[in-house]
């Protein structure tokens, strides 16, 4: 490894010099702007003759323009320093085209590594296996991350230059200029891509030919399949690239072909596909992947891993940036939002990383990303909105600061709007709920208790809400550190048993069972604990039924593989899709094994009692999302209790002859009321105290206030008579 070199002595730019123009993407003033900070942090951070300094380019237009700028404004560090590329030997032959033309434009010839051993793509199937055929991780090890070692090993680099961008998102949003810990200077990190594009154009810096093509197709093809041969679409070569056509030659003559996809950024043939024009550029990137980013960045695909790659913390950390939140909350005139139980429930999960990836409340484009295809922009699965809702849209604007307080007025975050919208509550109920019908709890919640407008933007935290349980709602950090699982992928097996009820003797037999049948699993017991639909017992009353639940099981077989966590998290009871909800949240909390039951975040009509969804429905979503999240789904069916065997799978008894024993909902409550005695293998006897307990204190407390009303109004008959 080089000695760090010399560097420029530039005196360090202040913060107003630092700041980007306010001018609209692409403009001539900031691009000026975005030039003069390119040259200031090159001036600031890499040495002037090059030595030790390495710029590992994909060929992306954002790469190039790092080498057009590098040779038009210091070509002694150009000339010095390492232009390094990693041929995969599964590149576009377009991206090795625009490769020699930056080669031959700016005179600066590339280090090219290839994959260990390799010259070819039929060396590589013959030496690692197919693309296909090998694991996303393992293809990225062989072709990107162990040539780009070597390539590091053998310039002796001392600092790294990327074309990484802020604006394509994912663990990017938050990436410094300059990572001090990684040697690492990204100079386009303020860059965006109306900039990118705009620049290149005016500069004739070359761009990738595959810019140029636009597919048609009549009909909407999934992403998943969009790098596929056999695709009807057609594909038309513009001559020019997709952003500089217009709408009309974007979409054609054909009015039939309504879908036109195009290429908005460049990996490796498999890996990337043509997205709609308005998606986010990283869209198209790794969509067969549980992130946006190759191996070189993250390892997303890794079990355990968190869904995107990167824990998100949303906690400032900076002090100063603390006291000025807390001041403009402080500010009588400040703009701020009360959160009810259900929203601040929201806020803790985007503050703790439990919604990883997202940084804040949806915006309207990620709002109707996710609406539509499950997905989010950049293409990782998501199951439902999450959004801020309000009813008055006129108090909100793009770039306002807005504090949200929970509990007593207490500022817990502030969010930076985005985007004010409208939604189409209908259009929501459908493609969430699968119906419109206000007898589905979650969808009367939708039309009835939520704000009419939603606020999107990012968000920054002050604190976790309060709550009464102190250390009982533990975060993904406090989970994977307090079970030795890390902040990434892991090779342990981590279950989550998901329940908003109590637990009574079959669901303790649904993750006994797997606890008995797979020795190297351990068990996360994660009831949710915010608002459920109407009906369903208090969260404090089932908290205590778990307290008193995990002090029993403490002292019985598995206590060793078995742990505790509550999830402050509001159930909307949407079925398949929240199912698919609760698995990334999971996943961020470093759970590898899924187990999912009966009608798993299912809902019965308010009137007839009928199922909105079937039983098995959430088992099918997730085993279809499976390998993408890098879970493996534990599929369970119902259990009943027989005297011959215990708790075992209802097809099981029915098959071998067993008496299944039965206790209705109401005839249990009814029993809880009476103070008769419950079967024990219905319940567990804590249980039963606990929910006893507060059955007691509810009818005490209805009759104080059946008493002090009747005394109440009694006061006012003799006021009236005198």
């Amino acid at each position: 490894m080089l000695a760090r070199a010399a560097r420029f002595t530039a005196p360090k730019a202040s913060p107003a010099a630092r700041r980007m123009s306010t001018a609209l993407p692409g403009s001539p003033a900031r691009l000026q702007s975005l030039v003069d900070a390119f040259r200031r942090d090159v001036e600031r951070h890499l040495p002037a003759n090059g030595e030790g300094v390495a710029f590992a380019s994909a060929w992306l237009h954002t790469d190039n323009i790092v080498v057009h700028l590098m040779h038009q404004h210091f070509p002694e560090l150009l000339a010095g320093m390492d232009l390094v590329a990693v041929d995969t030997l599964h590149v576009f032959p377009e991206t090795l085209e625009v490769a020699a033309a930056v080669e031959q434009k700016y005179g600066k010839p590339a280090r090219w590594f290839k994959p260990l051993g390799c010259e070819t793509q039929a060396d590589f199937d013959e030496r690692f296996g197919h693309c296909e055929a090998i694991g996303h991780a393992d293809f990225d090890f062989h072709s990107k991350i162990e040539p780009f070692n070597r390539a590091m090993d053998e310039v002796g680099k001392d600092i790294v230059i990327t074309g990484r961008r802020k604006d394509q998102g994912a663990v990017r949003i938050e990436m410094p200029v300059w990572e001090e810990g990684k040697r690492t200077l990204n100079p386009m990190s303020e860059w965006m891509l109306d900039d990118v594009t705009a620049f290149v154009d005016a500069e004739g810096v070359p761009v990738n030919r595959a810019h140029n093509y636009v597919f048609r197709n009549a009909e909407w093809i999934c992403p998943l399949q969009r790098h596929r041969t056999d695709l009807p679409w057609k594909r038309e070569d513009l001559g020019k690239p997709y952003w500089q056509a217009t709408e009309a030659e974007l979409q054609g003559t054909d009015p039939a072909l309504e879908h036109t996809y195009v290429f908005k950024s460049f990996g490796d043939v498999h890996t990337s596909v043509p997205v709609y024009k308005h998606e986010s550029e990283r869209a198209g990137r790794f969509v067969r992947y549980a992130s946006t980013e190759c191996g070189l960045h993250t390892r997303a695909t890794e079990p355990g891993a968190p869904h995107g790659g990167e824990l998100v913390n949303l906690l400032v950390k900076d002090d100063a940036e603390r006291e000025a939140i807390l001041a403009r909350a402080a500010d009588p005139s400040a703009k701020s939002v009360s959160l009810d139980e259900r929203q601040l429930c929201d806020v803790e999960l985007l503050l703790n990383g439990a919604f990883t990836p997202l940084r804040g409340f949806m915006t309207e484009e990620e709002y109707d990303h996710v609406l539509e295809h499950s997905r989010l922009p950049e293409q990782q699965l998501w199951g439902m909105p999450v959004v801020l809702d309000v009813n008055d849209r006129s108090a909100y604007a793009a770039g306002d600061r807005v504090t949200l307080r929970g509990a007593g007025g207490e500022p817990v975050a502030e969010l930076t709007v985005e985007s004010v919208w409208e939604p189409n509550k209908a259009k929501e109920a459908q493609l969430v709920f699968g119906t419109t019908s206000v007898e589905h709890p979650g969808v009367a919640s939708l039309f009835a208790e939520r704000g009419q407008f939603y606020v999107g933007g990012r968000i920054k935290g002050l604190k976790l809400p309060k709550r009464a349980e102190v250390g009982a709602f533990k975060t993904p950090l406090d989970v994977r550190t307090e079970l030795g699982l890390g902040e990434g992928g892991h090779e342990k097996k981590l279950a989550v048993f998901q329940c908003r009820n109590p637990i009574h003797r079959a669901h303790h037999a649904l993750f006994a069972r797997v606890l008995d049948q797979m020795p190297d699993v351990s068990m996360l017991v994660h009831p949710t604990c915010g608002p459920t639909q109407p009906g369903d017992i208090d969260s404090d009353v089932r908290i205590n039924t778990y307290r008193a639940l995990a002090d029993e099981l403490a002292k019985g077989e598995h206590a060793d593989r078995t742990h505790w966590a509550y999830l402050p998290y509001s159930m909307r009871m949407a079925g398949p899709r929240e199912a698919l909800q609760h698995a990334i949240i999971r996943k961020n909390y470093g759970v590898t094994h899924f187990l999912v039951g009966r009608d798993m975040a299912g809902t019965k009509s308010t009137l007839t009692s009928e199922d909105f969804y079937g039983p098995y429905d959430a088992q099918e979503a997730l085993e279809a999302a499976a390998s993408e999240l890098g879970i493996t789904v534990v599929k369970s069916e119902a259990l009943v209790f027989t005297a011959e065997a215990g708790y075992v799978p209802a097809s099981e008894a029915a098959d071998k002859g067993l008496e299944a024993f039965k206790l209705s909902g109401t005839e249990f409550r009814r029993l809880l009321r009476s103070g008769e005695p419950i079967p024990e293998w219905f319940a567990f006897p804590c249980v039963v105290d606990e929910l006893r307990k507060d059955l007691l204190s509810s009818e005490a407390s209805d009759d104080s206030t059946a008493s002090a009303s009747e005394s109440e109004g009694e006061a006012q008959q003799a006021a009236q008579r005198v």
